[in-house]
């Protein structure tokens, strides 16, 4: 179990830094607060990486089965929020118009910025260093825990329903992300499947706004 206790440890030494940074740059109106914290976790766990020689491979294995992957399981997961009712409608669209600002640099945020840290630090550091202390259904599941432990914080004013939703999803899909990282053991893997399913709930978003019946959320009569 000391090894779930150190693996928990490197993991506030990246999580807590960087997301300090959020309101230190929201009171100093720096812009793009989101890209200097996700650039913060991607720098603090590489260093780690480094320091602890955790292996770090980024070989293309399994890319396009992890890109398939990551879409349908996302999409899946979007289609899912229909089974509640539209209380949180207006603070989606509030979402999409911020997101579709600065359009270029969102999408790299998206895309790119932000699967590359996020799974740096709980595949790559986290679950990294489980595995090479002989963990493997632990360390999937632990990174998992430790991936939906952030977007359980970020909507804790939310509905319970909707909020247990959204967290168990990120458990799912945090699961996914590191079975793939397990099996191929490279971070290229489940950056692929992240990056995905990002791309896929941004679609997602886009689609709903046009009001497509497929994609509206159930109002209650």
């Amino acid at each position: 179990m000391i090894e779930y206790l150190y693996a928990f440890l490197l993991w506030l030494a990246g999580f807590l830094p960087s997301s300090s940074l959020g309101p230190l740059l929201a009171e100093r109106g720096k812009g793009f607060t989101g890209a200097r914290i996700q650039g913060a976790f991607l720098i603090l766990s590489l260093t780690i990486i480094s320091l602890l020689r955790i292996p770090l491979h980024v070989k293309p294995v399994y890319l396009p089965q992890a890109v398939a992957l990551g879409f349908l399981a996302s999409l899946a997961l979007n289609l899912g929020e229909k089974l509640f009712p539209g209380e949180k409608a207006k603070e989606k669209a509030e979402t999409l118009e911020f997101l579709l600002r600065d359009l270029p640099l969102r999408v790299l945020l998206l895309l790119i910025l932000a699967p590359l840290a996020e799974e740096s630090l709980n595949r790559a550091l986290v679950e990294g260093y489980l595995l090479i202390h002989g963990q493997f259904w632990g360390a999937i599941g632990f990174s998992a825990l430790l991936f939906a432990l952030p977007h359980w914080m970020a909507f804790k004013e939310a509905p319970a329903g909707e909020k247990a939703y959204i967290t168990a999803g990120s458990f799912l899909m945090g699961l996914i992300a590191g079975y793939l990282f397990a099996l191929s053991g490279s971070l290229l893997t489940a950056f692929a499947f992240h990056s995905s399913a990002n791309l896929a709930g941004f679609l997602f978003s886009g689609l709903r706004k046009e009001n497509l019946p497929l994609f509206k959320s159930s109002q209650p009569p």
